[in-house]
């Protein structure tokens, strides 16, 4: 059983690098950042990546059928314009149905029309970024109250970014381990065909994982304007990359089929961890994107070279 867990030939995609990279970061900024161990730097990395957990576990839905969303930061940064822009007691649904929009105009295009889904959802983060500038062309605005509770609120003492990571981890694991929705999904991404011949459906599963993908991107959009009190129409630029970087960390193979709720987690921990430590040592913020793109390079060329693009 352990030995299956550990090996990149199980559906976990979990290796020894996958837990090796968190657990070494750990104990270097232990030791290098003495400012690490501190209740205050704790609690700010959990709130930093409480917004990218909940966008990579979508990611992840979306990359076990063997697709990619590269729209998840337009469709957050869209939901921050929303936030700060209309009526306080519509807002919430009317983000969740721009969520469902987009995700289906990005599933329909990838398995009906059968447009690549780098492609596909290039196009639509482009026209969902510019309808966010449209809609709040600069930073600022009122968040209401009840949202702001959201992220700032406190209940039995805790943080609620706990609760938003707790939700979304639990959500995404019953979805993938313990649906037969999941059981099919694994069959889609491993060999479409095959599943096919079997009598899996393939186009409304698929359209589900972009849908529910684009519902992680709202709800991460949600929690990240709730915790800093002000709409940003680019708010969510970094999360395209951000999120497959850390599911490719992870172990989820981007050709589908192989990935797992706990490597996601593994992957989001080691990103943040990466992040946090070089604010810490005054590492200039300039470099974090050419980290982030190495890191991605990494993990992908440690995949099976011979699934890759197929």
């Amino acid at each position: 059983m352990i030995g299956r867990l550990f090996s990149r030939t199980s559906r976990s995609g979990i290796g020894i690098i996958t837990i090796a990279l968190p657990l070494s970061m750990f104990v270097i900024l232990s030791f290098t950042a003495s400012s690490f161990f501190t209740a205050q730097n704790l609690g700010n990395v959990g709130n930093q990546i409480t917004a990218l957990l909940i966008v990579s576990l979508g990611q992840l839905i979306v990359a076990i059928s063997g697709g990619v969303d590269l729209s998840v930061g337009s469709m957050l940064s869209l939901t921050s314009a929303i936030i700060v822009t209309f009526d306080p007691a519509i807002v919430v649904p009317l983000a969740i149905a721009a969520g469902c929009v987009l995700g289906t105009v990005n599933g329909i295009g990838v398995a009906i029309f059968g447009v690549h889904p780098l492609v596909m959802t290039l196009a639509t983060a482009t026209f969902v970024q510019g309808l966010t500038l449209l809609v709040s062309p600069v930073p600022g605005g009122v968040v209401a109250p009840a949202i702001e509770a959201l992220a700032h609120g406190r209940l039995f003492g805790l943080q609620p970014s706990l609760f938003w990571c707790a939700g979304a981890i639990l959500l995404c694991w019953l979805l993938l381990s313990r649906s037969a929705f999941g059981l099919r999904l694994y069959a889609l991404g491993a060999n479409p065909r095959n599943a096919s011949l079997n009598g899996v459906k393939v186009v409304g599963p698929i359209i589900t994982c972009y849908v529910l993908c684009s519902l992680s991107a709202v709800a991460a959009g949600i929690f990240l304007t709730a915790r800093v009190s002000t709409g940003d129409p680019t708010i969510g630029a970094a999360f395209g990359l951000d999120s497959i970087t850390a599911i490719a960390l992870g172990g989820v193979q981007l050709s589908g089929g192989v990935g797992s709720v706990p490597g996601v987690i593994l992957g989001v921990v080691t990103l943040g961890l990466a992040t946090n430590g070089m604010n810490l040592l005054g590492v200039s913020p300039f470099l974090r994107m050419a980290a982030t793109g190495l890191l991605l390079l990494g993990a992908v060329s440690l995949q099976r070279r011979k699934t890759i693009g197929v």
